[in-house]
């Protein structure tokens, strides 16, 4: 159909772009992605080829309509592949869940809403953000081995310490205070409040928003939380009694694994308090629970072990859609792909054994099917060895712990022979 508007003409598809576009994304219409450093992107999962901009130096509502920001909405509808959308290009290829998909699941019900209103420059006449994603700051009690200071304050201190960094916490607009009055604006028609970190669970700026949903009687939006699951009372705040004004609630806990590999991993875990936390979440009947776990050269060998006691446990179900398997590439000296081949094939041989004790379709079945091609399609370790026992070691030290005590069947990774 052609769209007229203001004697602009733009070609729209909806059936095309809806159910046939490998490229077309309804987030850039309804979303932006805010970082802890304050740069803003098209959503979480670009890569930082594209920033559309920093609210450092310009409001959120300049940024929605600037030049990138309009060119990325224009390609989209001209069917152009863009770099920052990569990801999910190459996820698709193995996987229909990625952001691009959710997008669409979630809000093509707006299509008509939003679309055909691009102008034929690519801007929109209504600023109205219905999916938020505003990372505040990096604040975070946690130091997870595949993370970093822009999205840990604790990473932050350890890079002081180690004469890296001289900062430590890091505010989106540089403790300015205007991006949370700036989010408040939208909270009156937003659709989902995505809540991530850093620690969202320890961010003040978490609870004004939830306290102000609940005085505007705005109950009904979707909550949507990654969080390492550590925290259910902060200052006066208790979160499950603030949680049981919401209908629904989408909860994502980053658990890598249990016990002291859980507290190696991600470094500030009490395993404890986390197993606890979960279980308290589980009982709860307007959350959907799942885990979102990071397969790294750390879990790899071991990835069988861990799904087969959070399974036992019932701390991961069959139909927790939630639940979720990252393939990381990130940092390359921790990616699975790093893992020397022997050590790849003993991971790989027990995955093989385990996954078919699975029923077919059960979701953790379906992510190690991912895992074992990924892993086995290149092997890295020639490249990443010398940086991965620098980092291992540089790490072990400041955080007085043992890659060898936690993990010995991957001890031989250590030799400098």
């Amino acid at each position: 159909m052609n769209v007229v508007n203001m004697n602009k003409v733009i070609p729209i598809n909806k059936k095309y772009l809806m159910e046939e576009s490998k490229t077309f994304c309804m987030l850039p219409w309804l979303h932006l992605f805010v970082s802890p450093g304050g740069e803003v992107f098209p959503c979480c999962t670009t890569d930082r080829s594209l920033q559309l901009g920093s609210v450092r130096e310009n409001s959120l509502e300049e940024i929605f309509n600037n030049d990138a920001t309009k060119k990325l909405r224009l390609d989209m509808l001209n069917d152009v592949p863009s770099d920052c959308c990569k990801m999910c290009y190459d996820r698709e290829k193995i996987s229909p869940h990625t952001y691009r998909t959710f997008g669409k699941d979630h809000f093509g019900d707006r299509f008509e809403e939003l679309v055909p209103n691009t102008n034929e420059d690519g801007s929109l006449d209504e600023f109205k953000l219905l999916l938020l994603d505003i990372r505040f700051s990096n604040i975070c009690n946690f130091a997870c081995r595949t993370c970093g200071a822009d999205f840990s304050s604790k990473w932050g201190a350890e890079q002081k310490k180690l004469g890296l960094e001289d900062w430590v916490t890091i505010h989106a607009d540089n403790h300015k205070g205007t991006l949370i009055e700036e989010v408040q604006k939208h909270l009156h028609h937003v659709d989902i409040l995505y809540f991530a970190g850093g620690e969202p669970l320890i961010m003040d700026e978490h609870y004004i928003i939830l306290e102000e949903m609940i005085r505007r009687g705005r109950t009904d939006v979707m909550l949507r939380y990654n969080t390492n699951g550590s925290t259910i009372n902060y200052k006066s705040k208790d979160l499950l009694d603030l949680w049981k004004n919401f209908k629904k609630i989408e909860l994502q806990v980053s658990i890598d694994h249990y016990g002291d590999r859980a507290e190696y991993i991600r470094h500030g875990t009490d395993w404890g308090v986390v197993e606890s936390n979960l279980i308290n979440f589980r009982k709860l009947p307007n959350v959907n629970l799942g885990v979102a776990t990071v397969l790294s050269v750390f879990n790899y060998l071991t990835i069988t072990e861990f799904y087969s006691y959070m399974l036992d446990k019932e701390l991961i179900k069959q139909e927790d859609y939630q639940t979720y398997l990252s393939m990381t590439t990130h940092p390359p000296y921790y990616t699975a792909t790093a893992l020397p081949r022997q050590l790849k094939d003993v991971g790989t041989e027990k995955i093989m054994k385990y996954a078919p004790t699975l029923q077919t379709g059960h979701i953790v079945k379906q992510y190690l099917d991912l895992a074992v091609p990924f892993v086995n399609s290149e092997d890295t370790w020639r490249t990443a060895r010398k940086e991965f026992i620098h980092h291992t070691k540089e790490r072990d030290k400041v955080r007085g712990e043992s890659f060898v005590r936690t993990f010995p069947e991957l001890q031989t990774m250590l030799e400098t022979k």
